[in-house]
């Protein structure tokens, strides 16, 4: 009897609730992929992509002072997001909690 192998990625794509959250978190992963240039080199690897949904995109940051920063460069960012072909017209930053969990 020949067993059917499943990928996660199957599986994910076959439940339209999951294919939803799955394909947003990959679309803001490739967002942040075309904005990361207006980082400054130090904080590239400090931000990681959080949700998006509608039109705010969240943007996760590995400490206080790296959040301050990137809220700093939020219109520089916005605007390359918007260059991008994004409908993005709020952007939030979040801390990351010690346990990997955003922080407001």
């Amino acid at each position: 009897m020949p067993s059917s192998i499943v990928t996660l990625q199957q599986a994910v794509r076959a439940h339209p609730v999951l294919a939803d959250v799955a394909e947003r978190a990959w679309a803001s992963q490739r967002l942040l992929r075309r904005v990361v240039a207006h980082l400054p080199p130090l904080l590239r690897d400090q931000v990681q992509a959080g949700p998006l949904e509608d039109e705010t995109w969240c943007l996760l940051a590995a400490s206080p002072a790296v959040a301050a920063k990137v809220r700093q460069l939020a219109p520089v960012l916005l605007a390359a997001a918007r260059a991008a072909g994004a409908g993005v017209q709020t952007l939030q930053v979040r801390v990351q909690g010690h346990g990997g969990a955003p922080r407001r």
